[in-house]
């Protein structure tokens, strides 16, 4: 997937470390004259949606032309360093968030954008966090999407099999014995070739329902860490639920995972709101739905994690700034927002759009009760990541190999060699 891309990332590493490549890989953009505006992005998925979109931009602006260029995620990252190390980058970047954007701007790689976009200010902080520079302060992206993660469900397995949204853990379990039962994967799951983000996906959506909303600002402030017994619960959460998952789960990549839950073949998939869109388009019959992961008491307030997914941002040598300027005021507008949420089917960045796809809406309902996602807003700033390491050592914790006291151990002794708490 490629928004996936806020767990492939992570799987990349960070940008400081990446090893140049050939110059072959990218074209080189002369200076130009004219109002053609590069942009890049890493969502090919997205292709045909980002097209349409900036149709309707081109239409009411003549004197600017977009031209949208796709790069599979795996490569995006080395493309865009090697191509801004050699001034040869887009006017206009699609940019990681968080830790992952951070190298781009110590580089000085991108232009602040808090006075020439000013509708940045009618952003919710969950948004523009993952777009603001740690040192400065300052703006250097228009966000375009605030995610959140949750169980999707197919409605037509849980009518058939008589299961309804789980109200409690047990409720939960119980719906997977049924499913299990019936020859139904309960849970497509799996985090093969590279693709263990995906598991650390899964922590994400269960682990809000055990440790709660304030656990990010104890970790923050240095009150938690990883060794709490809140946070290794959620990786025992995790783990118990192997039965469940896709059989042969330790040789399940995503892409297989993904086609499971689409096809039918499983009832429930751990995913962020980025899948809405991609499930759509390849099963336009698929019937689903979402739900918060479910709590041990019905009575305990369900969060959600929640992130910014990236942003578009100004390349400091574009030759073309006033109209890339002019491109990244209209991402930021209540137009753009509302076209990616009819296009894309998952949460934009502004919460003024009207919702019209009835999973969006449940996500955008579920999303006021969020928390950050923790691995990724606290832990991505430096090397060795916390994503890192959970990724390294989740499917061994899932068969049995790891303790999840081990696992967590070790990604607190990862973090603690550069996580300085808040004072």
């Amino acid at each position: 997937m490629s928004m996936l891309s806020i767990h492939r990332r992570a799987a990349l590493g960070l940008i400081g470390g990446l090893a140049a490549v050939g110059a072959a890989i990218f074209t080189a953009l002369p200076a130009r004259a004219d109002s053609t505006v590069t942009l890049w992005s890493w969502r090919t998925e997205d292709e045909a949606a980002m097209h349409r979109i900036f149709e309707a931009f081109e239409k009411k602006n003549p004197d600017i032309k977009v031209d949208i260029q796709f790069t599979p995620d795996a490569d995006y990252q080395n493309r865009l360093s090697t191509a801004l190390r050699g001034g040869r980058g887009p006017d206009i970047a699609q940019l990681k968030a968080y830790g992952e954007l951070q190298p781009f701007i110590d580089g000085g790689y991108l232009d602040a954008l808090d006075d020439s976009v000013a509708e940045l200010k009618n952003m919710p902080d969950a948004a523009l966090g993952g777009a603001r520079g740690r040192a400065d302060g300052k703006l250097y992206g228009v966000p375009y999407s605030v995610p959140m993660m949750g169980v999707f469900y197919n409605e037509d397995i849980f009518a058939a099999q008589g299961i309804e949204v789980p109200k409690t853990y047990k409720d939960f379990v119980a719906a997977c014995e049924k499913l299990k039962a019936a020859g139904i994967t309960p849970i497509a799951n799996g985090g093969a070739n590279g693709s263990a983000w995906e598991l650390e996906i899964g922590v994400g959506v269960i682990g809000p329902t055990l440790y709660g909303s304030g656990f990010y600002d104890e970790m923050m402030s240095g009150k938690a860490t990883f060794e709490d017994p809140r946070y290794v619960a959620a990786l025992k959460r995790f783990a118990e639920l192997k039965p469940y998952y896709s059989d042969g789960f330790a040789g399940i990549d995503y892409t297989t995972a993904t086609q499971q839950f689409i096809g039918g073949k499983a009832a429930m998939f751990f995913g962020g709101s980025f899948e809405n869109g991609s499930f759509k388009s390849q099963n336009p019959k698929l019937k689903f739905s979402i739900f918060p992961f479910p709590a041990d008491d019905a009575s305990t307030k369900l969060y959600t994690s929640a992130f910014s997914d990236g942003s578009y941002g100004l390349v400091s040598e574009s030759q073309n700034k006033e109209a890339a300027t002019k491109v990244l005021n209209y991402m930021a507008s209540a137009e753009f927002a509302q076209a990616f949420a009819d296009e894309l089917g998952w949460p934009p960045a502004r919460t003024d759009v009207t919702v019209k796809d009835p999973v969006l809406s449940k996500m955008m309902e579920m999303a006021k009760n969020s928390t950050p996602y923790l691995t990724l807003v606290g832990f991505r700033w430096q090397a060795p990541t916390a994503s890192s390491v959970l990724q390294s050592e989740i499917i061994d914790m899932v068969e049995g190999n790891v303790a999840p006291q081990k696992l967590a151990a070790d990604m607190q002794a990862a973090v603690a060699t550069w996580f300085k708490p808040k004072q």
